[in-house]
């Protein structure tokens, strides 16, 4: 039987920082499990047919300044900045993202309406109450017709619930509340300016978001990360962990990087509440496509938002356009994201031919393109559902 003081569960970005910042420390020993052949977890990166896709796009913001810093020497001379480009596409047009602060290209009765329930929150605001569901706060944070034509759509079609059983802890900085110049600006003219804190971005010239954890990976111990190594069982009394490959490997404290509810379901024994809590935790899967083009600039921009039902994704973003390595010479790449509950019955080839079809109707694919490569990269634990059940589950 192996022994560590700290037995990490997962190599993805938490799990290698974790095992580098003990050995910084030089107090306890530490040992990386990890299932698949490769680091990185989601911040993975895999090579098909001649292209590098990444687990749908990966992009670094590097607002933490410690963070900020040690990400640039672990990747110092491998890293472009970009200024944000990204759209939504609804009623037939592209706007600027985000929604709530770029009108201007849509239809005036639908500018007119946003325009409209903005100012009527900011001059008769309602008061939104200790914890309001997601519905509510869109509607009095940006009015009835942002939500209506965007907040509303997008998100249920992200979430697949409706938008009163969610709740804001989640939004934070991911949902900006533009001022009143931005959004009569934006409703009038194209504007450019970047609202939100992915205004800018860096993102690897060569090798995918996967030379971040390589790096990580490079600076710990020979043998301090064991790949292949699935964990099957932990035993939280016995402070032991199965893992295939390895055997059984007891530790003194354990921290784990796993999705919440996988790593339940691998812990035992479990007090009878926690079990109950456990079944009280929802997730999404994200079924992430990537595909490969015989044409060079499809587009100009880095992603683009699909609100309306008539689109199967939610998403799609350009990887070669973080990055032109990341395709052969003369090609172009593409990511697009499809969200289903995790226990639905998917059809991937079904599903695929309507991604290509809704690709192709919304102008972004010709019929003259040629798709020289297909990659699906199933996420299973995608997106955490934020709802009214999860913070007692989670305490």
């Amino acid at each position: 039987m192996e022994k560590t003081d700290v037995l990490i569960l997962g190599g993805g970005l938490a799990g290698l920082s974790t095992a580098y910042h003990l050995n910084k420390l030089g107090k306890h020993s530490s040992l990386v499990v990890e299932k698949n052949d490769f680091v990185g977890g989601k911040a993975g990166t895999l090579s098909h047919e001649g292209f590098l896709f990444d687990h749908t796009g990966h992009l670094l913001h590097l607002h933490d300044s410690y963070g900020k810093k040690l990400i640039l020497g672990l990747l110092r001379g491998n890293l472009a900045e970009h200024r944000r480009n990204s759209w939504i596409f609804s009623k037939g047009v592209f706007t600027r993202y985000p929604f709530q602060a770029n009108t201007f290209g849509l239809p005036q009765s639908a500018v007119v309406d946003c325009l409209a329930g903005f100012l009527e929150t900011v001059h008769r605001p309602k008061p939104l109450g200790p914890s309001p569901d997601f519905k509510t706060f869109c509607l009095r944070h940006f009015g009835e017709g942002i939500t209506r034509h965007f907040m509303a759509p997008y998100n249920e079609k992200l979430w697949l619930r409706p938008l009163q059983e969610l709740t804001t802890e989640w939004q934070g900085r991911f949902v900006p509340k533009p001022t009143v110049s931005e959004v009569v600006y934006g409703a009038f003219s194209d504007q450019r300016a970047r609202v939100g804190y992915n205004a800018s971005f860096r993102y690897p010239v060569k090798g995918g978001i996967q030379v971040l954890p390589d790096a990580l990976a490079a600076r710990l111990k020979p043998g301090q990360v064991r790949r292949q190594a699935q964990v099957l069982a932990v035993d939280l009394a016995e402070k032991t962990a199965l893992v295939g490959g390895v055997g059984e490997i007891r530790y003194e404290r354990l921290v784990n990087t796993l999705p919440l509810a996988d790593f339940l379901d691998l812990a035992l024994p479990l007090p009878a509440a926690v079990r109950e809590a456990r079944k009280k935790l929802r997730f999404n899967t994200v079924y992430n496509l990537n595909i490969g083009i015989n044409r060079t600039n499809i587009s100009d921009k880095h992603w683009i938002y699909f609100p309306e039902k008539k689109y199967p994704f939610y998403r799609a973003g350009f990887l070669t356009n973080f990055s032109k390595q990341l395709a052969p010479l003369g090609a172009s790449s593409m990511y697009i994201e499809v969200a289903r509950r995790p226990d639905d019955r998917v059809n991937l080839p079904a599903l695929e031919r309507s991604i290509l079809d809704g690709l192709r109707s919304c102008g972004l694919l010709r019929a003259s393109d040629k798709i020289v490569s297909t990659l699906w990269i199933p996420i299973r634990c995608g997106y955490v559902v934020f709802d009214f059940n999860r913070p007692p589950a989670v305490n």
